[in-house]
């Protein structure tokens, strides 16, 4: 049964959906957020947003696809930018739009906008993801981007936080108007005009266009400087979760090691500072990807690689001695163990003979279980009240 879940996991899946009259094929798959629903959000930008056939459109969250499809359709001479910060979603809109015989539009993988993009639209429309400052972030990306006159569409739930969304939205473009509700969801126009104040959170550090959130940590009395952005977990301090990982992990010098869902950097950047022979680091956030980069090259870290991609699949048949994640597997507030179980599942594949997979997760988070059915064994190297250490050894 556990193996059945897993290649769910990594299964890609097709079905159609309606969108106004309009059949569209979506490909999506699990790790993708709303993979298989239509959002109430993303219906209220398909009921209120009109699209002009030559206006030049830049999505900022692509959610499974179906929008961009029912965007790009309407647009004869014009052209549709699109942006995600998870890599799996950006990689199914593109196989969802070629899918729909979609063929001009423009998958943006970089977290700051090209120079070229400034000005540059007519609209934006942002699906709102959870966190203040990731929003935020966001809404001074669409003002940078948009030409005077040109309109924003903010949508998403008030679970979310789309009413803080929408007061954040008039501090930088002024009044707007709200467009509609449905299901606590609700959508709001701004139109960029040529006012110059800003609200003082547009140029906070990791928001605006350029810079980090920067912070300076010891382990095992070695300083390292962290560099960060909103939308990374535990983007502005060391998580107490990961320095207990670090404090129960033994490396030994030429030790080959992936750090799987690796954040900013931290965990991958301290194991090469341990004179580790080889450091792979992956992580499907592509706000994570940049940030380990920049935390690498600020601590002159050279023996480290940073992958974009799913899980384990961007490192191929590649073999490790020591595996180790802190993994932030949560869907919302509900533990994602298919994720996790795809996870332990594909370390098990990737470690060599004797080699080990080393998790910190919360004590009530139950993967004990999950590691013991799938390497046999399971030990726990640390634990206090909120946090355990887990390790699996593979079988020499």
């Amino acid at each position: 049964m556990h193996h059945q879940t897993n290649v769910s996991y990594m299964q890609v899946q097709e079905f159609n959906v309606n969108l106004r009259g309009g059949e569209i094929s979506v490909i999506s798959k699990p790790g993708v957020p709303g993979w298989k629903e239509i959002f109430p959000a993303t219906q209220l930008l398909v009921e209120q947003v009109k699209i002009d056939p030559d206006d030049s459109i830049l999505l900022l969250g692509s959610s499974q696809a179906a929008l961009a499809v029912h965007l790009a359709r309407q647009l004869k001479h014009g052209n549709l930018v699109i942006h995600d910060h998870n890599y799996t979603a950006l990689e199914m809109t593109r196989l969802t739009l070629e899918a729909n015989r979609v063929s001009s539009f423009q998958i943006l993988p970089a977290v700051e906008l090209p120079a070229e993009s400034e000005h540059a639209f007519s609209k934006v429309i942002i699906q709102i993801p959870k966190g203040r400052q990731i929003i935020r972030r966001w809404l001074v990306q669409a003002y940078q981007a948009l030409k005077t006159g040109g309109k924003v569409f903010i949508a998403g739930a008030n679970a979310a936080g789309i009413q803080s969304t929408i007061k954040d939205a008039e501090a930088l473009f002024g009044n707007g108007r709200i467009l509609g509700y449905k299901k606590g969801n609700r959508v709001a126009e701004f139109i960029k005009d040529t006012k110059t104040v800003s609200p003082e959170w547009s140029e906070l550090p990791g928001i605006a266009p350029g810079t980090w959130v920067s912070f300076d940590i010891y382990l095992n009395d070695h300083p390292f400087s962290v560099r960060s952005l909103p939308g990374v977990f535990s983007y502005d301090r060391l998580d107490a979760g990961t320095e207990m990982l670090l404090q129960a992990t033994c490396i030994t010098p030429g030790d080959e090691i992936l750090d799987v869902g690796c954040g900013n950097g931290i965990i991958g950047t301290y194991a090469a500072a341990r004179d580790a022979g080889l450091v792979h680091m992956v992580d499907n956030n592509l706000l994570a990807i940049a940030s380990a980069r920049e935390t690498l090259a600020v601590n002159h870290v050279r023996n480290a690689k940073v992958f974009t991609g799913d899980l384990l699949e961007p490192v191929g048949s590649q073999k490790y001695n020591l595996i180790l994640s802190n993994p932030p597997f949560h869907a919302g507030f509900e533990v994602n163990y298919q994720i996790t179980l795809a996870m332990i599942s594909q370390s098990s594949q990737s470690l060599l003979p004797g080699g080990r997979l080393i998790i910190v997760a919360n004590r009530f988070i139950r993967y004990t279980d999950l590691i013991r059915d799938i390497f046999g064994n399971v030990s726990i190297l640390k634990e206090s009240e909120k946090y355990h250490v887990l390790s699996g050894l593979k079988s020499i």
